[in-house]
């Protein structure tokens, strides 16, 4: 019987940082075995359109991709999130060794500057995220938040990483220190990393989603060869020394892509 109140899902729920964050982040299958922890600005798109094109081969169906809310939209797509399957289902995949856990982390810079050329800039005002931080900070709409800026802010301002999901650290977001991952792959080898997973979890080739390719458009920046000064730099690197710590832990983990037992 599972102790509701000591589940290695409240914990992951906890590092992650809300029941929302879970539910729009983790897919699941029971049936094919496995999970996937999804992360803002990281192949998170490719990722979760691809694995519901691959569930979809699988069933026998046909599943398009018209837009990108295809994807986004948890409530109507192909592969559960612990809401639908419950968490005390999500608990057990959690522990359950013979399930496929697995997630894709990106360099902190390249990361930073994709999320804030989608979600931050001037060009973007009225975007929900910005909407939500300029709330937060008590700054008019107009006033044009700089990559350093906010960069700065990120470590003079108790709170702004953890605000929304594109602002915190990959290592809390995909509960790092708490799952036992399968595999961590990279945004930056993702059609590489994808090839093997899928193989992995499918036993065969499957569909794959390019957002870029298929519907001209470039939702996680994966095209972005991000212009950041040094100053900025530097800030950034100072804000997500964790993940940085995280990536060179992986390298080691993983060197030749999955674990081995």
């Amino acid at each position: 019987m599972l102790d509701p109140h000591n589940r290695l899902a409240d914990a992951v729920e906890n590092m992650i940082g809300s029941r929302w964050r879970v539910n729009y982040g983790v897919f699941l299958e029971e049936e094919i075995g496995f999970l996937y922890i999804a992360t803002p600005m990281a192949a998170n798109i490719r990722t979760g359109g691809s694995l519901q094109k691959g569930v979809a081969q699988m069933r026998g169906e046909v599943w398009d991709i018209p837009t990108i809310q295809r994807v986004q939209n948890r409530e109507t797509g192909l592969i559960a999130n612990p809401k639908q399957a419950g968490f005390d289902v999500f608990n057990q995949m959690l522990e359950d060794d013979s399930i496929i856990k697995f997630a894709f982390v990106r360099d902190p810079v390249e990361r930073f500057a994709a999320a804030f050329r989608s979600n931050f800039s001037i060009n973007t005002k009225t975007s929900e995220q910005r909407l939500k931080l300029f709330d937060y900070l008590g700054m008019p709409l107009e006033e044009n938040l700089s990559m350093l800026d906010l960069a700065e802010l990120l470590s003079e301002e108790k709170g702004v990483k953890e605000l929304l999901p594109q602002l915190a650290p990959q290592r809390s977001l995909i509960a790092y220190d708490l799952i036992k991952y399968d595999f961590i792959g990279s945004h930056e080898h993702w059609d590489e990393d994808y090839a093997k997973l899928a193989m992995e979890i499918f036993g065969c080739e499957t569909p794959i989603f390019d957002p870029v390719k298929d519907l001209n458009f470039d939702p996680e920046g994966a095209n972005l060869l991000a212009n950041v000064d040094e100053e900025t730099r530097a800030e950034i690197e100072e804000a997500y020394a964790e993940d940085y710590e995280m990536i060179d832990e992986i390298d080691e983990l993983f060197p030749d892509g999955f674990a081995i037992e």
